[in-house]
């Protein structure tokens, strides 16, 4: 399970539950139809049911039990781990499924897991799922609150393009200092020193440590401490929902928030986050961050 940061940019505020719509996983069974395919396993499990077996433990009252059966449970020294021993005098035999089983929806109802009947819509084995799932579920801010510093020195969740600043702008208004070799607005400086202190450190501390993978990441995904400055500073996303509903992304998130992309296809997307989604966007438009859960 995994949280991860989406910016999404919408003409409207009121449009974002329609943007991220066609992206709700079903795995609680109220993802909108429009959006679902339905996956036919009959074939598989038909093939299974024909030419596969099973072993169990033949009992000596003659009932025939899963070696994972309840009744062959022992105390395990590991917490949330299942053991089974099954004792040495009993025999254990492969039965094939049409043996164990007098029909193929018998032995899909009392074989194979999450199945209790056919499909009603299609009299089929199978089930129904959104092949463009990105989430199960979401919230706006959520474990990444006021993650948009706005011009005006306020951090937000939410806020047309225009009022938000980002570290890529060519020019910077107003008066400016230089920090760490980063040029950012006097105004803001107060709101910026301590996360840049806090990132320099951070580099720092990585760069003279022992864990040479840590070390090797570090470099790999932000080249310098200064590719590292200016990442922290930018602001960027795991994936951005564009207000044409495409959902852009450089690679499929996983478990433990830890994604199928490369450090270059990370520092790539991460790099041209401004250029390839802000840069000419509506200013007008909204970027909202949500917190999403897959």
């Amino acid at each position: 399970m995994s949280h991860f940061t989406v910016a999404v940019i919408t003409p409207s505020l009121h449009d974002l539950e329609r943007l991220l719509a066609p992206f709700q996983e079903n795995n609680m069974g109220d993802c909108p139809q429009e959006y679902l395919e339905f996956f036919d396993v009959e074939e598989e499990y038909q093939r299974s049911y024909e030419s596969e077996s099973a072993e169990y433990v033949e009992m000596e009252d003659g009932r025939l039990l899963s070696p994972y059966h309840a009744i062959f449970r022992v105390p395990s020294a590991q917490l949330m781990t299942l053991k089974h021993e099954v004792p040495a005098h009993l025999r254990r035999v492969q039965i094939p499924h049409r043996e164990k089983y007098s029909t193929f929806d018998e032995y899909m109802i009392q074989s194979v897991f999450g199945y209790s009947s056919r499909d009603e819509k299609t009299g089929r084995w199978g089930y129904w799922e959104n092949p463009n799932a990105t989430w199960d579920d979401w919230q706006v801010g959520g474990r990444w609150p006021n993650m948009l510093l706005l011009r005006s020195g306020e951090r937000a969740n939410a806020a047309p393009i225009k009022d938000i600043f980002f570290i890529e702008q060519e020019q910077c208004e107003g008066i400016t200092v230089e920090i760490q070799g980063i040029t950012i607005p006097a105004t803001l400086a107060p709101q910026l020193e301590s996360c840049i202190a806090e990132a320099s450190q951070e580099w720092d501390t990585v760069m003279e440590g022992e864990h040479s993978s840590e070390i090797a990441y570090y470099i790999h995904r932000y080249v310098n401490k200064q590719g590292f400055l200016r990442d922290v500073l930018s602001i960027n996303t795991y994936a951005v929902l564009t207000p044409d509903g495409v959902w852009h992304t450089p690679g499929e998130m996983g478990r433990f928030g830890i994604g199928s992309e490369s450090p270059e296809e990370a520092r790539e997307f991460s790099t041209s986050f401004y250029a390839t989604f802000i840069q000419n966007a509506d200013p007008e438009h909204f970027l909202v961050i949500v917190d999403c859960h897959i």
